[in-house]
């Protein structure tokens, strides 16, 4: 991982610069194969000051024997002493104005090519096996007075690769990912069009909520991702924020937080793009051994560490490119990012081309450096999405498919447990120093608990994207590193978000009276929030009897729900309590105190109608008897 200091650099590199130089290389071919005739040709495309320059040489230097020869070339400064070969690459007799050259590479005693117009050749002492390896190639033009000199790498072939070096990559969607958008747009518009190649995404749970939420900017930024991932062959893996304190949740032992940082990222990818993350873990942060312990118990078996985080940088020895054990923690597996080859991916001081021939020619070196290796080994780099451009993401792929010394991956098979300590490589690797851990006070931990259930409720009930995503992010970021202080105040804050969001919920409290024994309850749910909520509304008394229970599910969809809910009285008034809850119960969403007022049938109330149908019955007996007298007068 380089940083947001290499990140700040996207822009004021490109313009600050040296002036733009009229001489360069655009695009050059992998490597020489020497096999089959000893004869093998490298095509390089050039900017030159000229179609056709007064003079451009190609010289070739003694093949690399250190890894730290390769620092010079890519600074521009070369190699000393004297070249094994040079040769003119413009014949002036040809006619031809072209910027398309060709280096031919000869073995010694092979018969060499007739000359073509663009070809210069360049023989090596050396027969067969001895011709293998990376050499300093110097381009150099002259005109008019004015020489300029480029260096690159040329990797030869003069056997067949038993066990090239697997390269995996990972482009990161980190902060700069949202804050650069077009430039990682473009980023993943090239992807898309590199179908064949193996690249692996990192899924921050910020950025991608980011490009949730956002109205405007987020369709065109998901689309070009899921565009980018169509190919089975583009991965991505969960990657938590460098802030997020990993360490300081586990020694709190916040395993259930733990989990939250680790499958968020997986979530939120999901919900952007429509694929699944791979089971790796890419980590940014300090990390202790009781971190990858944590995360083990969260489920995580496989972690990528930036090869800072170690004790000894695994690219500065020869005995890199498998999975190891760390010191100290059990259950996880683990590789080491390539230092050096990520920060020449991103270095835009050097043009597109030579920047891909650059990475291609170190990685061939690396290859060379065990040529033999049993076992395959993995050079993993990480870069941040925003940073690379179009151009080298295009050259590098382009060389890929036809190098014979790398083979492209994704990153699971880079954790092979048969892998752990093959060609010699140490099985357990000891982390460095890290920074302090930030304290976790019992208040930090009990307030996070009572947020995290409140949270974790109140988005399960509701339809929202937005406001479920910008609730559960905002818990995460509230996990961050930091002074216990500054913590609490972080989570009071999600804690206040969500208070802000059971605001738009009611229940009418108006009192209600009941017309008879059997009717219904009518009960207002009142919503003054943009989504809807499914909740349950639970009605508690002991003085009403509710034939098809006291709790009731309800979807709120509407500024105004009406529930009618069956009931039998037994009379009288009563106050009744009304609960509005998730569905788990975990959340109180909404309450109000009814009064309620239910005719009944009172002992008065009997005597009353006693008397009524005593009056009526004595009424209609007197009634009888006139009627009788009247007819026997008759």
């Amino acid at each position: 991982m380089l940083g947001a200091a290499l990140l700040t650099l996207w822009l004021p590199l490109s313009a600050s610069a040296a002036a733009p130089r009229s001489f360069y290389i655009l695009r050059q071919s992998p490597s020489a194969n020497l096999i089959r005739t000893g004869v093998g040709r490298v095509a390089l495309d050039l900017a030159l000051p000229e179609r056709t320059p007064a003079d451009l040489r190609a010289s070739v230097y003694p093949r690399l024997i250190m890894s730290s020869q390769i620092g010079p070339i890519v600074a521009g400064a070369g190699v000393a002493g004297p070249g094994l070969a040079s040769t003119p690459l413009v014949n002036p007799r040809c006619g031809r104005r072209s910027t398309t050259v060709v280096v031919v590479v000869v073995e010694e005693g092979a018969r060499p090519p007739r000359a073509r117009c663009g070809e210069g050749v360049v023989r090596l002492p050396c027969r067969g096996l001895a011709c293998d390896g990376v050499y300093p190639l110097r381009l150099r033009v002259a005109q008019g007075g004015r020489l300029e000199t480029t260096w690159s790498l040329l990797a030869v072939q003069a056997s067949r690769v038993l066990q090239p070096v697997r390269f995996a990559w990972i482009a990161t969607l980190d902060a700069s990912a949202w804050q650069h958008r077009r430039p990682t747009e473009a980023f993943l518009g090239a992807l898309a069009r590199q179908s064949a190649l193996p690249l692996t995404l990192s899924a921050d749970y910020d950025t991608l909520a980011a490009a949730l939420t956002s109205p405007r900017a987020g369709p065109p930024w998901r689309r070009a991702l899921a565009h980018a991932v169509a190919s089975p062959l583009h991965r991505a893996v969960a990657a938590p924020p460098a802030r997020a304190d990993l360490t300081g949740l586990a020694n709190a032992g916040l395993q259930a937080e733990l989990a939250r940082q680790v499958n968020l990222g997986a979530q939120l990818y999901a919900a952007a793009s429509g694929r699944y993350v791979d089971g790796p873990l890419l980590l940014s942060g300090p990390t202790t051994p009781g971190t990858l312990d944590g995360l083990a118990k969260a489920g995580v078996t496989d972690v990528v560490l930036p090869e800072s985080d170690l004790g000894t940088a695994p690219s500065s020895t020869l005995t890199w490119g498998e999975p190891f054990r760390v010191t100290g923690a059990t259950g996880v597996t683990a590789v080491a990012t390539d230092q050096p080859l990520s920060s020449l991916l991103l270095d835009r001081t050097i043009e597109p081309g030579r920047r891909a021939a650059l990475v291609l020619g170190t990685l061939a070196f690396l290859h060379f450096e065990a040529p033999n290796a049993s076992a395959p080994r993995t050079v993993v780099v990480d870069t941040p999405a925003a940073a690379i451009s179009p151009a080298v993401l295009t050259d590098v792929a382009t060389g890929l498919s036809a190098d014979p010394f790398v083979a492209p991956t994704a990153l699971g098979p880079a954790f092979d447990s048969s892998l752990v300590g093959a060609d010699g490589a140490p099985a357990s690797r000891a982390l460095g120093p890290s920074a302090p851990t930030t304290l976790w006070t019992s208040a930090n931990v009990a307030e996070l608990q009572s947020v995290a259930s409140q949270v974790d409720a109140f988005t399960e009930a509701i339809t929202s994207r937005a406001e479920s995503v910008g609730l559960r992010v905002a818990l995460a970021d509230a996990e961050a590193v930091g002074p216990a202080g500054a913590r609490q105040s972080r989570i009071a804050a999600v804690g206040a978000l969500v208070t802000h969001q059971l605001a738009y919920f009611s229940i009418d409290p108006g009192a209600i009276t009941l017309a008879g024994a059997g009717s219904d309850l009518p009960i207002t749910v009142r919503s003054s929030a943009p989504y809807a909520l499914t909740g349950v509304v639970h009605l508690l008394t002991s003085d009403l009897t509710f034939p098809k229970g006291s709790a009731v599910a309800v979807s709120v969809t509407a500024p105004i729900t009406a529930l009618r809910v069956p009931v039998v009285s037994r009379g009288g008034s009563l106050t009744l309590q009304v609960n509005l809850t998730t569905a788990s119960g975990q959340l109180l969403i909404a309450h109000a105190a009814i009064q309620v007022r239910a005719a009944g049938a009172s002992l008065v109330g009997y005597l009353l109608t006693a008397a009524s149908i005593l009056v009526l019955a004595v009424w209609w007996l007197r009634s009888y008897r006139r009627r009788a007298r009247g007819r026997h007068a008759r």
